[in-house]
């Protein structure tokens, strides 16, 4: 499961000391694979970023809540969740 955790425009040049308008700009999208781990930054279209800049503003952005204490087994984790699906549960229980 991809969870996005935010949305940003980039400014590609040809050349690093000409900083233009001429420049392109891109989009991109900051996702958190949870299976593997991995924290990656990904290439989007315009309009998938219209789309997810819409969304965010709902609420709908999927956030990292930290210090979740779990009474069970006396251990605190860290837990991503998303608008939809707001469980926490415990990775070790």
């Amino acid at each position: 499961m991809k969870y996005v955790i935010g949305i940003t425009k980039r400014f590609s040049y040809t050349k690093s000391e000409n900083h233009t308008k001429k420049g392109r700009k891109h989009f991109f999208r900051y996702e958190l694979d949870v299976e593997s781990g991995k924290f990656r930054r990904v290439r989007i279209s315009t309009i998938k970023a219209i789309y997810y800049k819409i969304t965010f503003i709902f609420g709908l952005k999927a956030k990292k809540v930290t210090n979740v204490y779990c009474k069970d087994c006396n251990v605190t984790f860290d837990c991503v969740v998303n608008f939809w699906n707001r469980s926490l549960d415990c990775p070790t229980c």
